[in-house]
């Protein structure tokens, strides 16, 4: 009697869990397929499971396999399935993310009403793979009074009036590597031929320890920076949606968890012993970031074992993010922009030009000095447009909402390609796809045309919050590096760019300089 209600439940147990699986992978698909398309949406028919995963993973494989010419539009680059997709459907269309229908918008006026009302449209990384969520969170998946109240707690931070403070930092730090390309000279005089890349994120790495820990980078710090970059590798290897049980028999998330047990260690230590120093006295002067993050923790309990775990998760939550944003946004910003001015060298000049006549030889470049630097602010603006740090903005439809014309159902997405949109000639003319940064001359509204049509770090009150940090950064450095060098491309250099978490060089960035 026993086995037979035993074998019952078992077998109650396995309809049950097919049922599910049928139904989030197939019925639910159908069901949306059936209400797009009759909205005027057309795409591929849904494919049981994977939807268009396979052949987007095939052709970023094909596309990944050779470079570009420097000058051609990277958008079937980086974005080959969509475009193939808008070439077969046109612009009212969607693809398939596994399971999910993605829809793209390009209608600016329903991009901004998208990105404002953030309940019914939700950051995508929860119906992301569980390694992609491990990379990021904190402010960047926080939504209503969660987000709210970090944002406003973290503002002040980066205000471009604190960031002023941190320029000597940047410049101090931007001067060290220069210093150290310098000691590499030829002693015949001859020029250097060098990746710059590695040197790029070393930089900037050491700019964001600063940001947040009021310190050159410990090898503890060194060591977390490492590990994060390889989680970020791990990361890009996933595909956007799980398998039902792969996180049990992968090695990737075997890997995964060793890297987030050894953040959660390294970072329970760092935020002890930072409570430690306040408790102490030893703590002394404007808080850091650091500090920010830490207030959470001593507000809690030392007996709250569950809440201090708690806190200690959205510290490490924090600092991920903040690395991301501080150190490898900003190492391919700069990047970009060398290869940019190395190719287009009358832009190189017209900039060194302007730096000389109004900074002279004086040593010390302050926020001030930047800002009034407008080649230099024109040609990085301009480098944002072509090279967006994110590619494209999705969004999970939480609930059955209509913006503009269109009816978005419950369980659907909708991606505003942020690339396509820098690119559109009837945005910003018929040499959209070419580097002129002389379109920001009377700023970023004119340059598009009247339309608020520039968005590298997003849009409205969800900006990227380290948005400054990262333009200043790169200025920095690139007022610095134009008062020290003259440079091209080396011969060996192949224009690569491809999507990992951010958009970025594929291969090295060899860059030949000369000392002036």
């Amino acid at each position: 009697m026993l086995g037979s209600i035993l074998i019952v439940a078992v077998l109650a147990l396995v309809l049950q869990a097919a049922w599910r699986f049928l139904d989030t992978y197939w019925f639910q698909p159908k069901k949306l397929e059936k209400i797009l398309r009759k909205q005027g949406l057309i795409g591929n028919p849904y494919r049981f499971f994977f939807g268009d995963a396979r052949e987007t993973g095939k052709m970023f494989k094909e596309t990944y396999s050779k470079p570009i010419g420097i000058t051609d539009d990277i958008t079937p680059r980086v974005l080959p399935f969509i475009t193939k997709t808008l070439k077969t459907y046109g612009k009212k269309s969607f693809i398939w993310v596994g399971p999910k229908p993605v829809v793209f918008i390009f209608d600016l006026e329903m991009m901004k009403v998208i990105l404002t009302k953030y309940i019914p449209f939700q950051k995508s990384f929860k119906a992301s793979n569980p390694i992609f969520k491990r990379l990021v969170g904190g402010l960047i998946v926080y939504e209503g009074e969660q987000w709210s109240k970090n944002r406003k707690k973290l503002n002040p931070a980066f205000h471009l009036d604190k960031l002023k403070e941190i320029v000597g930092t940047m410049q101090n730090q931007g001067q060290e590597t220069l210093d150290e390309w310098t000691s590499m000279m030829p002693k015949d005089g001859s020029p250097l031929a060098l990746d710059v890349y590695p040197y790029l994120k070393q930089y900037t790495g050491c700019v964001v320890s600063w940001a947040l820990f009021s310190t050159a980078p410990t090898p503890i710090v060194k060591r977390t920076f490492t590990i994060i970059s390889e989680l970020t590798h791990i990361s890009n290897q996933a595909q956007p949606f799980i398998i039902p049980g792969e996180q049990f028999f992968l090695k990737k998330y075997k890997k995964a968890n060793e890297i987030e047990d050894e953040l959660t260690a390294t970072f329970t230590h760092m935020a002890e012993e930072r409570l430690a120093q306040r408790r102490a006295g030893e703590n002394k002067g404007e808080p850091d970031l650091f500090d920010l993050l830490v207030d959470e923790l001593e507000e809690v309990d030392i007996k709250d074992k569950n809440g201090r775990a708690a806190a200690i998760y959205e510290i490490i939550q924090q600092c991920k993010l903040f690395y991301v944003a501080g150190h490898e946004t900003t190492a391919n910003l700069i990047s970009w922009t060398i290869i940019m001015l190395s190719y287009h060298k009358q832009w190189q000049v017209r900039a060194r030009e302007e730096i000389f006549q109004l900074l002279g030889d004086r040593k010390n470049i302050t926020a001030d000095d930047i800002a009034n630097l407008k080649y230099v602010n024109m040609i990085v603006n301009e480098t944002l447009r072509l090279f967006p740090p994110a590619i494209e903005l999705t969004r999970v439809v939480e609930e059955e909402t209509t913006v503009g014309d269109l009816v978005l159902p419950k369980g659907s997405m909708v991606m505003m390609p942020v690339l396509l949109l820098h690119r559109d000639p009837k945005i910003w003319g018929d040499d959209a796809n070419e580097f002129r940064p002389d379109r920001f001359a009377e700023g970023v509204l004119k340059a598009a045309n009247g339309h608020s049509a520039f968005l590298p770090f997003g849009w409205g009150v969800r900006t990227c919050i380290g948005a400054n940090l990262a333009s200043l950064e790169a200025k920095s450095f690139i007022t610095l590096f134009l008062r020290n060098f003259s440079f091209d491309l080396s011969p060996t250099y192949a224009h690569s760019p491809m999507v990992t978490l951010l958009l970025q060089p594929q291969h090295d960035v060899p860059i030949i300089m000369r000392k002036l």
